[in-house]
């Protein structure tokens, strides 16, 4: 019998150690995982934009983020450029006769594209994908959890998109309205105002885009929240306080998939990667 050499016994008993180290599946906290992580996805639904950073941050992380907004918001704000993007496209989506005005802008536009969108629909659809989710990708303020959400809807709504969207005149108008009385709603007069709001007027702002975001959806036949009825939440990985799941719900004939990496503190799991965010952005000084 040939004896295993001296260092791959040590190989070998460092590896049975971690193995032994390893937390073993616990089904209560898998429960409690899954039950909290429905309680995210429910705040989403409502829409209750701080209620949802209160189940994604721990306590002590979401008081500090409050406590130090002022401080936060100027940390991530857009640079000039950006800043003026933002205020241009506002006052589009604001003006007076807005509706009009959009509708107007993109006829003028449509017309030379119809032949590219009645042959090439796919690659366009590629294309937008692609740009929407590099965005999302981008975005210093979304924990990764909330980039692969928003990447996985960008892909369900696109790939189910047909070119009617675009190319129905009445549904144009309808998708315009509801935009424009988004922007409205939110009342907001540029970027400097949104950055000037406290944590709660921020997320009171949010909510009310998200709920005109939904708005919007229903335009083209997607309710999100009706969505949110065969909403499967599954617990793939679970040892100690680290817990992964799988979140799915269909939107329209798509379904939107992804995963969210959770971790427990007294009891409660939280969203890791909003921590993360947290402690390796926001908390620096």
């Amino acid at each position: 019998m040939r004896l295993i050499p001296g260092k791959s016994v040590w190989l070998l008993l460092a590896l049975l150690v971690l193995g032994a180290c390893r937390a073993p599946w616990d089904d209560a906290k898998a429960r409690k995982a899954e039950a909290d992580a429905r309680q995210i996805m429910a705040s989403l639904q409502e829409p209750d934009m701080a209620r949802y950073r209160a189940l994604t941050l721990p306590p002590e992380q979401r008081i500090a983020l409050e406590s130090r907004w002022p401080e936060i918001r100027r940390k991530l704000a857009l640079d000039e450029q950006e800043q003026a993007g933002f205020n241009k496209l506002l006052v589009r989506f604001t003006e007076p006769h807005a509706e009009t005005h959009l509708q107007r802008d993109l006829n003028a536009k449509i017309k030379p594209l119809k032949s590219e969108i009645d042959n090439k629909w796919p690659l366009m659809q590629a294309s937008l994908t692609l740009l929407l989710q590099g965005w999302i990708s981008t975005n210093n303020q979304l924990s990764q959890a909330e980039k692969d959400h928003g990447k996985a809807l960008v892909h369900a709504v696109i790939a189910q998109m047909p070119p009617e969207w675009l190319l129905d005149k009445a549904l144009r108008q309808r998708a315009f309205e509801q935009m424009v009385a988004t922007a409205r709603s939110v009342e907001v007069r540029d970027y400097q105002q949104v950055n000037d709001l406290d944590y709660l007027q921020f997320h009171g702002k949010l909510t009310l885009f998200i709920a005109g975001l939904k708005e919007l959806g229903k335009v083209y036949g997607l309710d999100w929240n009706a969505s949110q009825d065969k909403l499967q939440i599954k617990v793939l990985k679970q040892s100690g306080n680290r817990t992964k799941v799988q979140i799915r719900y269909p939107l329209g004939q798509k379904w939107v998939e992804f995963t969210m990496d959770l971790i427990e503190q007294d009891g409660q799991w939280y969203d890791a990667s909003a921590l993360k965010l947290f402690e390796d952005k926001l908390s620096s000084r």
